[in-house]
This record gives structure tokens, C-alpha cells and sequence, in this order.
């Protein structure tokens, strides 16, 4: 890994040049042919020795009509002239794609294309295009250039390096499941996926896609490509959490149309952070763990409970603050979406919920014998007996006991041991209708005050 700074934009906002406008460099009329090398037209090395690093190049070309009969498509391939025999391709790539009407192809060329057409000049050659100038240069009428993009800084881990063309959408990147690379699975909340290519034709479009369904993870994660040339740059942020899981579980595909992928990175920094998004339903209550990351419920909305204690027709639920990795634990809170941060945490000595790996698992008995009990996370909540086989979904947790707890009638309770007003499981008083309070001793009270109550056999909290 090394310490880099990663424009947010692409690398064609470089520092610009001395060159006030650009500069005809040749001008003419070369028809070139159906990829007929006689037909180049080269462009020598000493037309580029006033280039500088921020320059770029504009090529005035036509589609040749009348020379391509009836093939009505109309190419263009421009390399410099640095020929290595035995080499693939022997010369370096510059930039290629397709016209429809006469005009410019305007080229923001990188400081390494900038030496090479100094040293080596240039050739194009195509598919039926007439080409009549080239320009190099900056913006006519040497405006002021735009300030550079403030930059992403951080530690960058190369992903990948190399050539994958896209074509019209009809190639993929694919660094997912088993080649994902080990760097995703730990990517954090606020690193940045950097795609360094070429935009090769009209339309030139990158995008970071879900490997699950081959689309973008949001509208942040595609653009267009604002100029032909290589050596472009796009970034994506993985800004939220239920992206980051994602992509740390699946991993990624880099795609588009009509360009050449050459680099992805991963930029992260010692600021962002690893987290889980926690879903709570309508019963208030929910099962959950995680197969790899250690969970810190200090500062969450929502509380972390282990069960510690079973018995006929109830379970005893003690509040955490740290859950280890692969722990099944129920969570409580309102309904909605949670995020809570990794952290560290040690085994506790007592649960009987059990974990539920990544993917959807029928759950066995741990030992013969064994009891399974799954939650029901709608309407009220209760623990109920099933079979081995059973499939549980993926991130939840059931429970599991050496003898069977199901009551002889009702459901089994759920008793959460920080709230004294769970877990009244039966209280002797009088007789039921006779409008008395009694507490929890079942003493009657003539004047009940804040606290919890028998009233009419039911259950009431008096605040």
C-alpha cells in the first residue's frame, strides 16, 4: 500500500500550461482507409516538442462517406508511434472510438502521453474518417483553468491492474465473491473506490455496479465520461451502511460502455469506520449476529440482550453493551433500521441463542437431543418449538435448549431482566373484578402511586 492524494475528478485537471491557445500542428486532408496501414497518417515527434503536462489535443476529422460505400460506420484509432516488435499492443494507446459527424476529438492527454508524443509521435488510422487538423495545446483564448478538485486523502490498496475493454456494455470487471479482493471485505463507511480508464468511443459511460443484479449501487456510482482520452479517473464513495455491507459480502463489478478499465483502488483512512445495519419489525424485538464483526451497542438506539436463563414457558434476557462475532442476540428498540459500530468484545459464558451465518441456514441440534426455537419478530413476541431442518434467515439467531420449555398453555414469556416490568408470570390476589390494586406481592394498595400494579388480574403501570 502507499500514501497517495486521489483527485475526486478526473486526472485531465492538471496544472495547465504556459501555452496560451491551442496550436495547429498539422493541417491538411488524409483520407484514411478500412484499416489500411498504407493509408496512416504519422505524425512526427518534433510536431509535439512544445507539449507540456495539462495540454491536450484536438483532432478535426469527417466521417469519408463517399469512400465507405455502404458501410455506414466510421472509426478512428490514434496510438503513438513507439513500435515494439513482439509486444502487445505494439504501440501504446492513445485514444480510439467512433464518429457520426464532422468535428473535434478532443483529447486531455496525461503526462505520459505527453512524453511519448514527444519522443515518438504519432498515428492514426481507422475505419473511412478524413482527418484535416490537429491542435495541441489549452483552451482557446487561454481562459482561466477551473481549481483543482479538493483531493481524497488516505492510504490507497491497488484492487486490480490491467486491460478490460467493455465495449457496449458487453464486458465486466468482476471483483467479486470468489475473486473479490481481501481489501473490500474490510472496506469501511467513507472509503472511496477509485476507477482509473480510458474513454474510448461516443457515450463512454463507467459505472461500480452490485455483483447481486448488475446495477448500480445508486446514482453516485455511474457517470458518463466527460472527454475522450486515457487515463481518466472515477470515484465512488461508499457512504452508507447497508452499501458497505454489501459490498464487503459480494464485492463489486466495474463496467460501462465503451471503455477501457486500467486500475481500481481502494482509498481508506484511519477516520472511517465499520458498521452493521440492524432491522427491527413491528414487534419492537428482533434476533440478530453477525458471522465476522464484533459489535459495540454503547451510544446505539437500540439495546443488545443475550439469553441467559431458561425454563418452562420462559426466557430470561440480560442486557450487553459488546456482542463477540458469530453470537446470536435479540435487539430492542422501535421499529426501523439501525447502525451500530464494530468494536471489541469477549465470549460471554452463557447463551442459548445461536448464530446464523451470512447465508440462510437449516439449523440442527448442537448436541442430541437438543431443543430449536425460532422468534416470531411480528404480532407478540414468543419463542416457538421447531424442527431440526428448519431454515432460518441469514444474520438472525434462535435458540436452542437442552430440554423442551414449551408451557402446558399460552406462549413462552420473554423476561428482560433490566425491565422490572416484564416477566410477571403470576401473582395471588384477590378476586379478579373487585376493582383493588395489589403490587407485584400481591399486597392490595388503597392508594396506588407511580409504579407497577394488579388491577382486574391484569397487569398496569401507574407513571
Amino acid at each position: 500500500m502507499k500514501k497517495i492524494f486521489t483527485s475526486l475528478l478526473m486526472l485531465m485537471a492538471m496544472a495547465v500550461s504556459a501555452n496560451a491557445e491551442m496550436k495547429t500542428v498539422w493541417e491538411g486532408s488524409h483520407e484514411i482507409g478500412n484499416w489500411n496501414w498504407d493509408v496512416r497518417l504519422e505524425i512526427a515527434a518534433d510536431a509535439f516538442s512544445a507539449l507540456a503536462d495539462g495540454d491536450k489535443m484536438a483532432i478535426t476529422m469527417a466521417p469519408n462517406v463517399e469512400a465507405a460505400g455502404a458501410e455506414t460506420w466510421y472509426q478512428y484509432d490514434i496510438t503513438a508511434n513507439d513500435y515494439v516488435e513482439g509486444r502487445d499492443p505494439q504501440r501504446t494507446p492513445i485514444a480510439s472510438g467512433d464518429i457520426s459527424e464532422a468535428g473535434d476529438v478532443t483529447i486531455n492527454l496525461t503526462s505520459e502521453q505527453v512524453a511519448l508524443l514527444k519522443s515518438s509521435g504519432m498515428v492514426i488510422n481507422g475505419h473511412y474518417v478524413t482527418v484535416t487538423k490537429i491542435a495541441v495545446g489549452t483552451d482557446e483564448g487561454g481562459e482561466t483553468p477551473e481549481p483543482e478538485p479538493t483531493p481524497v486523502e488516505g492510504t490507497a490498496t491497488e484492487l486490480w491492474s490491467g486491460t478490460t475493454a467493455t465495449g457496449d456494455w458487453a464486458e465486466a470487471l468482476a471483483l467479486s465473491y470468489d475473486n473479490k479482493p481481501a481489501a473490500l471485505a474490510t472496506a469501511k463507511v467513507g472509503d472511496v473506490i477509485v476507477v482509473t480508464y480510458d474513454a474510448t468511443g461516443e457515450g463512454a459511460h463507467v459505472q461500480i455496479a452490485n455483483p447481486d443484479g448488475w446495477v448500480a449501487f445508486d446514482e453516485n456510482s455511474e457517470a458518463d465520461a466527460p472527454a475522450q482520452g486515457a487515463g481518466q479517473t472515477f470515484t465512488y464513495t461508499i457512504d452508507d451502511v447497508p452499501t458497505l455491507e454489501l459490498i464487503q459480502m459480494n464485492g463489486i463489478l466495474v463496467r460501462g460502455k465503451n471503455i477501457t478499465i486500467t486500475k481500481v483502488e481502494l482509498v481508506t483512512d484511519d477516520d472511517h469506520y465499520d458498521a452493521v445495519a440492524i432491522t427491527i419489525g413491528e414487534a419492537g424485538i428482533a434476533t440478530y449476529s453477525n458471522s465476522s464483526k464484533s459489535l459495540d451497542f454503547n451510544g446505539a438506539a437500540i439495546k443488545a440482550y443475550y439469553a441467559t436463563g431458561v425454563e418452562t414457558g420462559k426466557v430470561t434476557l440480560s442486557p450487553t453493551s459488546t456482542v463477540p462475532a458469530y453470537t446470536g442476540i435479540i435487539v430492542k428498540g422501535e421499529p426501523g433500521v439501525y447502525v451500530v459500530r464494530t468494536g471489541e468484545a469477549e465470549a460471554v459464558e452463557t447463551n442459548y441463542l445461536r448464530a446464523v451465518g451470512d447465508w440462510n441456514q437449516n439449523i440442527q441440534p448442537s448436541v442430541d437431543g437438543g431443543y430449536l426455537y425460532t422468534l416470531a419478530e411480528s404480532g407478540e413476541p414468543t419463542f416457538s418449538l421447531v424442527a431440526a431442518g428448519t431454515e432460518v434467515e441469514a444474520r438472525k439467531a434462535y435458540l436452542e435448549t437442552a430440554t423442551d420449555i414449551t408451557p402446558a398453555t399460552g406462549n413462552i414469556e420473554l423476561v428482560f431482566s433490566d425491565d422490572p416490568s416484564t416477566g410477571i408470570t403470576s401473582v395471588t390476589v384477590g378476586k379478579k373484578g373487585d376493582d383493588a390494586y395489589y403490587n407485584l406481592q400481591g399486597v392490595r394498595v388503597a392508594h396506588p402511586t407511580r409504579g407497577i400494579y394488579i388491577h382486574n388480574g391484569k397487569k398496569v403501570i401507574i407513571k
